[in-house]
């Protein structure tokens, strides 16, 4: 059995785990068999382990429903569910190259520079799993020279088409955020480390906007205020994983988050400042208004 039939099966168990209401094996099997993929009850049954052992995922039976759920997987479940539909994707885009298509013809990137330093994913996503140390030759992007750093890497995060690689600078504390676009070279020290269980940087990151993140900061509940169109849109495209739907009438919608308040966020808040106001925090808010105040006047200038 291939993989990628593997991966189809995987989506297709966990998308049904997330639309369905306690779906029995029958219901999924038939379902699967349904949608063209081949699998007996069996093989189905494996998956379903495959699924819990190799990637951690708390796939429960309830005996009072008769069927299956995800517990308490709010952080993990929808990452690896996106994972697995960019894979399903990416070899759908492969076999049409295998054909000869013109991929160009087909799928348009915004940047094809969000391409640059992919090709270090997978080593160090190998270093992260083992706690290995690396050592890191990096040219910042406002910088003529290459630095190397001693760096032992905890999490590798993707952030408007970039990705970046969080860790620690060894032997200190310092959190520390490299580009993968600009890494110029890369090797493993030899070292092992031991992960600080005070510095979980995994959880650091899960209320954040972006890749700058400290152990100082603290979330923050954060109120807007939008007009249809952009309470809509972000219903659609949230902010933050945090984002609720607290109130909705024809002319607005009013969301909440629990996020903290960092440089990236601001960045977002402005792009949306035309159909959407921050109405609590009121520090947040008056530093929204000043910033904007700032940015007419520059215009006007």
């Amino acid at each position: 059995m291939s993989y990628q039939a593997k991966i189809k099966r995987y989506l297709q168990i966990l998308q049904l785990l997330e639309k369905s209401k306690f779906p029995t094996i029958v219901e999924m099997l038939g379902k699967i068999i349904d949608s063209g993929i081949k699998v007996s009850d069996r093989q189905l049954k494996r998956d379903i382990e495959s699924l819990r052992a190799e990637f951690g995922l708390n796939i429960m039976y309830s005996a009072s429903r008769r069927g299956y759920y995800i517990e308490n997987e709010e952080f993990t479940f929808p990452y690896f569910l996106n994972l697995l539909e960019f894979s399903q994707n990416l070899d759908l885009l492969t076999s049409y190259l295998k054909e000869g298509s013109n991929i160009s013809e087909i799928i348009e990137f915004e940047d094809y520079n969000s391409f640059k330093g992919l090709q270090y994913i997978r080593d160090i996503a190998f270093y992260i799993k083992h706690s290995s140390e690396i050592i890191l030759k990096y040219k910042r992007f406002d910088g003529e020279t290459e630095k190397e750093y001693c760096f032992q890497p905890y999490l590798l995060r993707e952030y408007l088409n970039r990705w970046y690689v969080i860790g620690l600078l060894s032997d200190t504390s310092e959190i520390r955020t490299f580009g993968l676009d600009r890494i110029v070279g890369l090797t493993g020290s030899g070292k092992r480390f031991k992960k600080d269980k005070n510095n979980d940087i995994s959880l650091l990151f899960q209320n954040v906007i972006g890749i700058n993140a400290s152990v100082l900061d603290k979330p923050e509940d954060i109120e807007l205020v939008c007009n249809s169109f952009q309470g809509n849109l972000l219903k659609t495209l949230p902010l933050h994983s945090s984002q609720k739907v607290i109130s909705e009438t024809t002319d607005e919608i009013i969301l909440t988050y629990k996020m903290v308040v960092n440089f990236e966020l601001k960045q977002r808040l402005l792009m949306i400042s035309t159909q959407a106001k921050v109405i609590k925090p009121i520090s947040l808010k008056n530093e929204i208004e000043e910033m904007l105040a700032e940015a007419i006047n520059f215009y006007k200038s």
